[in-house]
C-alpha cells in the first residue's frame, strides 16, 4: 500500500495543476505552455530515460551490495548527459539559433526535461531499494510544491516561461529531500565501468527509441495544430491531451511498478517461465483496471466538462477527450501489460519498429484528414491503437502461455454492464448529483460483475480475507 499512495497523491495532483494552470494563463498561453511541456518529455525520454530504465533492470538491493560499479556508472551517465545537455544549450543560445521560440522559454523547458530525467532516475533508485517513504516523499514534495510554484507562477504572471521554471525548482526541492537517503557513495570515476555502459545501451536504447517517438507524437501534433489553427486551438487540444497521458500514464505506471516488481522476483528466484506465467496473469488486472477507467470517463465526461474544466476550455476539452481515450487507454496497456514481456526478455527493439509504425499513421492521418482540427486527436489516437496491436502481437507470441479468456471475456461483460448503468444518467441531472451517481453507481455495477464471475480470483480472495478476519476476531 505504501508504494501505490504516491501514485494516487499524485494522480489527484497532477489533475488538480494541469486545470489549474489552464485557468490562470487561459488557452492560448496554454497552448504554448503544452509545446514547451512536450519539449520536456522529449527530452527526457529522449536523452535520459535509458539512464533510468537501466536502473530499473540492472540496478536491485542484490546488486547494490555485490556490484557497487553498476550504481557508480549509472550515477556518472546521469551526471554527464545533463552536463552535457546544458553545455549544448548554452552553446546554441549563444550562438543564436532560431528554435521558432524565445529563448528563455526554450532554456526553462530543456531544463526541465534534465530536472525530469533526474527525477525520475532517483526514483527508479527508491524502487528499486524499496525505499516506499522516500519514494513517497521524493512524489509528494514534488507535487506540494509544483502546484505553489506553477500554479502561483501563472496566477502571478501569465507566463508559461515562468511557469516552467517553477516546474524546475519543484524537482530540485524534492531532489534535495531525498538526497541522502539515496545516496550509495560519492560519485566516482574510478568505480564506474564503460563496458557496463555498452550494456545500459544495447538494452535500453531501442526502448527509447520508440518511446521517443511516442512522445514526439503529442509535441508533433501541438505544434502543426498551433500553425494551422492558432495556439488557443493548441491550448484546448492540449489540455485533454495533457490531463489524459498523465491520468493514464500514472495508472499504467502505478500498475507497472506494482505487478513488475513480482515478475523480477519470480525471474530472479524461480526462473523466466515462471515470470512470463506471472505477466499474463498480470494482462487480466491490467485490463481488469485501465478498461473501466476508460470508459467510465467517456460515459462523464459532459457533468465532468461542466463541473470540472475551466470555463475557457468547456466544450471544447470533451470535444477532444472524445477521440483521445482510445490512445490513451492504448498507452497504459503497453505500459503495464505488455512492457515487461520485452523487458524480462531483454528485446526490446519491437517497441521502436511499432513507434516508428504508429508514427508513420499519425502523420499520414493528419495530412489527409484535412477537415478540422479534430483530426490531430484521431491521428494520435490512431498511432497509438496500433502501436498496442503490434506489440500486442509480439508480445503474446512469445510468452508460453495466454491470459485468460475467460476473464477477459468477463471484464468485456462487466464493462458493458457499467456502461448501460451510466448511460442513461448522462445529461439528467445537474453536475455534481450527475457525476457522483454516475461513479457511484458505474462502481457498484462492475464490481458486482467482477466478483460474480471471480475475475482473477478475486471473489476467492475475498472470501479467503473476510474468513481469516473473522477467525482472527474469535
Amino acid at each position: 500500500m505504501t508504494v501505490l499512495l504516491p501514485f494516487i497523491v499524485n494522480a489527484g495532483l497532477n489533475f488538480v495543476l494541469g486545470l489549474l494552470i489552464a485557468f490562470f494563463l487561459g488557452p492560448a498561453e496554454f497552448g504554448r505552455y503544452a509545446i514547451g511541456a512536450a519539449i520536456i518529455v522529449l527530452v527526457n525520454t529522449a536523452l535520459l530515460d535509458w539512464i533510468r530504465l537501466s536502473a530499473v533492470r540492472f540496478y536491485s538491493l542484490t546488486t547494490r551490495q555485490t556490484q557497487p560499479e553498476i550504481r557508480a556508472t549509472l550515477d556518472l551517465l546521469v551526471a554527464g548527459v545533463s552536463i552535457c545537455l546544458c553545455a549544448l544549450l548554452l552553446a546554441a543560445v549563444v550562438a543564436g539559433i532560431d528554435f521558432r521560440m524565445p529563448a528563455m522559454m526554450l532554456s526553462a523547458a530543456v531544463l526541465a526535461g534534465i530536472g525530469a530525467g533526474l527525477f525520475d532516475y532517483h526514483g527508479a533508485i527508491a524502487r528499486a531499494r524499496f525505499l516506499d517513504a522516500a519514494y513517497a516523499r521524493l512524489i509528494i514534495v514534488k507535487n506540494l510544491m509544483a502546484l505553489i510554484l506553477m500554479v502561483g507562477g501563472a496566477w502571478l504572471t501569465r507566463d508559461p516561461t515562468v511557469v516552467l521554471l517553477g516546474g524546475l525548482l519543484s524537482v530540485a526541492i524534492a531532489l534535495v529531500s531525498v538526497r541522502r537517503t539515496l545516496a550509495d557513495a560519492p560519485l566516482s570515476f574510478s568505480a564506474a565501468r564503460p563496458g557496463l555502459t555498452w550494456t545500459f545501451a544495447k538494452y535500453a536504447l531501442p526502448l527509447v527509441a520508440g518511446n521517443a517517438i511516442y512522445s514526439l507524437i503529442p509535441l508533433l501534433n501541438r505544434s502543426l495544430l498551433a500553425g494551422a489553427h492558432g495556439f488557443a486551438e493548441a491550448g484546448y487540444f492540449s489540455l485533454a491531451s495533457d490531463l489524459g497521458l498523465r491520468l493514464f500514464g500514472m495508472l499504467g505506471a502505478m500498475l507497472e511498478i506494482v505487478l513488475l516488481r513480482q515478475v523480477i522476483r519470480l525471474d530472479e528466484t524461480r526462473g523466466r517461465r515462471a515470470a512470463q506465467k506471472r505477466i499474463a496473469a498480470n494482462m487480466v488486472i491490467v485490463l481488469a483496471v485501465a478498461l473501466p477507467v476508460a470508459a467510465g470517463f467517456w460515459l462523464v465526461l459532459p457533468a465532468f466538462d461542466s463541473l470540472v474544466v475551466p470555463p475557457s476550455f468547456r466544450g471544447s476539452f470533451s470535444a477532444y477527450m472524445a477521440p483521445l481515450l482510445p490512445g490513451f487507454l492504448a498507452i497504459t496497456i503497453f505500459q503495464a501489460a505488455l512492457y515487461p514481456a520485452f523487458l524480462i526478455e531483454k528485446r526490446t527493439i519491437v517497441t521502436t519498429l511499432a513507434a516508428v509504425v504508429g508514427f508513420g499513421v499519425n502523420l499520414a492521418i493528419v495530412v489527409a484528414l484535412t477537415s478540422g482540427p479534430l483530426a490531430y486527436a484521431q491521428a494520435q489516437s490512431a498511432a497509438f491503437l496500433v502501436v498496442l496491436a503490434i506489440t500486442a502481437v509480439a508480445a503474446l507470441r512469445a510468452l508460453p502461455v495466454l491470459p485468460p479468456l475467460r476473464d477477459v471475456g468477463a471484464i468485456l461483460l462487466a464493462v458493458a454492464a457499467m456502461a448501460a448503468a451510466i448511460w442513461p444518467l448522462r445529461a439528467r441531472f445537474a453536475a455534481v448529483p450527475e457525476l457522483a451517481l454516475q461513479l457511484v453507481l458505474g462502481a457498484l455495477v462492475y464490481g458486482a460483475v467482477i466478483l460474480l464471475c471471480d475475475v482473477a480470483r478475486s471473489r476467492t480472495l475475498l472470501s479467503l480475507w473476510w474468513a481469516g478476519r473473522r477467525a482472527r476476531k474469535r
